[in-house]
């Protein structure tokens, strides 16, 4: 390989144009293919696969839109009236809606808005049941009727319906009363009650149309978006327009508070955070490590040729991922922007090392070899998140491999051709310093070799006493804005007393099938409420009747109403009616609508329902399946829990048929812990991979391969150690930057067992490789350290672990390796 980097950098010294014409070429065919990759902002794809998915669970993975609602909060300050916070809230909305139209259908962001029940929906629904009334009587009900044909009920009937005619609804429809001179409106008001997931200390009620919380300090509206609530870069139109809505708001209605929550709220702030924090702290700390090498070199002629590099390594990953999948992660590329520390080491290896030798040829004879090795040993250890199953690593992965790919294949073969005398002459002064620094020997100084040891050997006493702890949790993963937790928890606590609310379906190739599996999940969750499990849930199948039950339900009206119980009836009710002033023949209705003739009749068909209450109902998926939904309430205990009442109630839901639960993270919660096994075991492996690498780099020697292995094992049992002792867990995203470790160990060992090796041909060679080591050291604890700073959990989980596994890696590799190679030298 040696020899090969030779040979193209001769040829390209006799063939200039040639050089930069393919370079030029190059550059520009990669940036053209990176600037056309779709990068999506989506948070989810964190979320791992299972190979064992059904469909049902496929379904629960699915862009759904019952996932994609935003909650619109109106909270009303002390003393404010239900009718300021109503009226606010139709003028929020209308304006609202009113500068989404403004935009060209493509760009329209608002589907729909439930924050009001339509003026003709009572009529339509009086209607409606007036003629499909027995298909809602309930079979059981029966019992109950024979108990209201008495006397004695009749006459408390009939002084409540004289009431009731005399009443709002009544003077309005007065056939309600008049087609039920028994009662029966009690048992289906019974029947109902319940059917919104709550207890009456919970829930909502209507007041002048709008929907609010029980105590009416809240008025709520659902905010259904055309997009999935994962893209979040369409979603950034709809956050931007609410806030600038809340900002105007804040202004002229300062007595009301408005918030907002929801999956696409939170996919949204996500993004923002994630874009926001990259811009701060890598911006920051590259501007921090130029200033810093600028400093070192003295000449602005380098700075293009540390950066020429990393930018051609970057272009090559993204127009590979271009070619491969088309799309790229935001999230990783930013954790990917980390991985490039390593391949700008080797950029550092070459121009350092040319600094001191000042020909390109020496520079590569010297360099090839060990920036190789590095390269290999450092893709072989990425690949291994290629096999995780994970959209998002894998992409990790593929982009880290690609990238330091590119930067190596560019360093060896382009870069030598940049390099001049004149142009990258040493900065004695500067270099003076660090070769000071590096001509300490530290590798001689016994306290400093114990303190290392004793640090070593207690990380690893406490991973094996205490073990890590892995954070399965990917809620911990996702930033949280204070707009969106306050409105989450305002809700939550003006409804459910803190209760966890959580959507649970049922599937079917039609609505009606899964309208009528519905049956079994009300079974199952009636069993898990007497269990103390279940604290409610939405009784979507007391709305919407199978056809079949209705069918059931309209032949036993018939069979019910005889002429024997229908005569009965028409007694009574001459009877008891005079007695409160109200005339027999007021009731005739009733005698029409028991002996009319029913039919079946799908209510979710009808059109009354408004759509934006019927979509937390039942949807269509984008695949096709029908879903029938429901909101199930249980304690607010730790959720994740493998033992909590929410684990346990979709346990017992998820492995019925046809049953899912509308919740990626319990699904995958299990998948995740393998996953950790999983990366445990990749880990081991490419720690076989290096150590094979190695050997055979070595030719075969044993003690050098241990010893250039050795950094790799220690800093790595370093880190675990440090994350047990502060009580720190390793998650999805900082478990696999742990690779980043492995990487960087590899390289640093590889470069001074390089220098070590050498020194008989060359003494200053080790200290080329460490001047070059810690400018590498400097710039990743910089960039590295500025990731702590980030406020999105993700991005600051990497931060401790990777700082504390590249100190221990840099100390290692400085004092220890060369310690141990000296003293096997020196006892054979």
């Amino acid at each position: 390989m040696t020899e090969l980097c030779i040979r193209i950098y001769r040829f390209f010294r006799r063939h200039r144009m040639v050089c930069w014409i393919s370079l030029v070429v190059l550059f520009a065919f990669f940036g053209y293919c990176a600037s056309c990759i779709h990068l999506e902002e989506d948070i989810n794809k964190l979320m791992p696969s299972s190979k064992n998915e059904d469909g049902t669970t496929k379904l629960a993975f699915a862009n759904l839109r019952i996932k994609d609602k935003t909650f619109l909060v109106f909270e009303g300050k002390e003393g404010v009236s239900t009718e300021r916070m109503a009226e606010v809230c139709d003028a929020f909305i209308d304006s609202l809606q009113a500068k989404d139209a403004l935009s060209d259908s493509l760009h329209r962001v608002i589907e729909d808005v439930f924050y009001r029940l339509p003026e003709e929906l009572l009529p339509d629904a009086i209607d409606y049941l007036s003629g499909h009334f027995p298909a809602y009587i309930d079979t059981s009900f029966y019992a109950c009727i024979d108990t209201m044909l008495t006397e004695k009920h009749f006459r408390r009937q009939m002084e409540m319906n004289r009431k009731d005619l005399l009443s709002p609804i009544g003077t309005l429809y007065p056939e309600l009363i008049q087609m039920d001179p028994l009662g029966m409106r009690m048992l289906l008001k019974e029947q109902f009650l319940p059917a919104s997931a709550g207890e009456k200390k919970g829930g909502y009620k209507i007041l002048d149309g709008h929907i609010f919380v029980s105590d009416s300090t809240v008025c709520v509206a659902f905010i259904t978006p055309r997009y999935s609530a994962t893209n979040t870069g369409q979603g950034s139109a709809l956050f931007t327009m609410l806030n600038e809505q809340i900002a105007q708001f804040a202004q002229t209605a300062p007595d009301i508070k408005i918030a907002y929550h929801g999956t696409p709220a939170s996919g949204f702030y996500n993004s923002k955070q994630i874009k926001s924090d990259l811009a701060g702290t890598l911006s920051g700390s590259l501007l921090f490590v130029l200033a810093f090498i600028f400093v070192c070199y003295r000449n602005w002629d380098t700075l293009p040729l540390l950066v020429l590099p990393v930018l051609f390594g970057t272009l090559f990953g993204l127009a590979l991922m271009y070619f491969i999948k088309g799309q790229f992660s935001l999230l990783a590329l930013g954790i990917g922007a980390v991985i490039l520390g390593v391949a700008f080491s080797y950029v550092l290896h070459i121009i350092t090392h040319y600094k001191y030798v000042g020909n390109p040829e020496q520079v590569l004879r010297d360099e090839v070899k060990p920036v190789c090795l590095g390269c290999l040993t450092t893709i072989g250890s990425f690949m291994g998140v290629v096999f995780i199953r994970t959209e998002l690593l894998q992409d990790f992965g593929l982009f880290a491999t690609f990238a330091i790919l590119g930067t190596t294949a560019f360093s060896l073969i382009y870069l030598p051709q940049f390099l001049s005398p004149k142009r990258n002459k040493l900065n004695r002064r500067a270099f003076a310093l660090i070769d000071r620094i590096n001509a300490v020997p530290f590798d001689r100084s016994k306290p400093l070799l114990i303190v290392i040891l004793v640090v070593t050997v207690a990380c690893i006493g406490l991973y094996l006493a205490g073990g890590t702890r892995f954070d399965a949790d990917m809620h911990n993963l996702g930033y949280k804005a204070d707009i969106t937790t306050y409105s989450e928890e305002l809700l939550r606590s003006k409804t459910y007393t803190g209760d966890k609310e959580k959507y649970f379906a049922t599937s079917g190739t039609t609505m009606e099938e899964a309208v009528e599996r519905f049956a079994g999940m009300a079974r199952k969750l009636d069993s898990l409420q007497q269990a103390g499990l279940v604290k409610g849930y939405t009784r979507t199948d007391r709305i919407f009747v199978p056809l079949r039950v209705q069918q059931e339900r309209i032949d036993a009206w018939k069979a019910y109403w005889n002429e024997d119980r229908l005569k009965r009836v028409h007694e009574l009710i001459t009877r008891t009616a005079p007695q409160v002033g109200l005339r027999p023949e007021a009731f005739d209705l009733f005698f029409e609508y028991a002996t009319a003739d029913y039919h079946p009749d799908a209510l979710y068909e009808a059109g009354i329902i408004p759509a934006g209450y019927q979509s937390t109902l039942m949807e269509q998926s984008y695949n096709g399946e029908y879903l029938c939904f429901t909101s199930v309430r249980c304690a607010n205990d730790t959720v994740r829990s493998k033992t909590s009442d929410y684990h346990r109630i979709c346990d017992a839901i998820a492995t019925q048929p046809h049953m899912l639960v509308l919740d990626t993270y319990y699904y995958t919660t299990d998948t995740l812990m393998q996953l950790n096994d999983d990366f445990s075991v990749l880990q081991w492996v490419s720690m076989l991979f290096v150590l094979l690498v190695l050997f055979f780099s070595f030719r075969g020697n044993i003690r050098y391969t241990l010893l250039g292995f050795m950094p790799i094992v220690f800093s790595w049992l370093i880190v675990l150690g440090m994350m047990v002792l502060f009580d720190m867990s390793f998650n999805l995203i900082n478990i696999i930057i742990s690779t980043f470790i492995f990487g960087i160990g590899v390289d640093y060992s590889i470069f001074v067992m390089s220098g070590l090796i050498g020194e008989e041909r060359d003494t200053r060679l080790l200290g080329y490789h460490k001047t070059a080591i810690f400018f590498s050291a400097v710039i990743l604890v910089v960039t590295v350290g500025s990731m702590l700073f980030a406020v999105h959990p993700a991005i600051r989980s990497v931060g401790f672990s990777t700082l504390v596994g590249l100190l221990a890696a840099v100390i290692i590799s400085y004092v220890l390796q060369p310690a141990v190679f000296r003293m096997i030298q020196k006892k054979k």
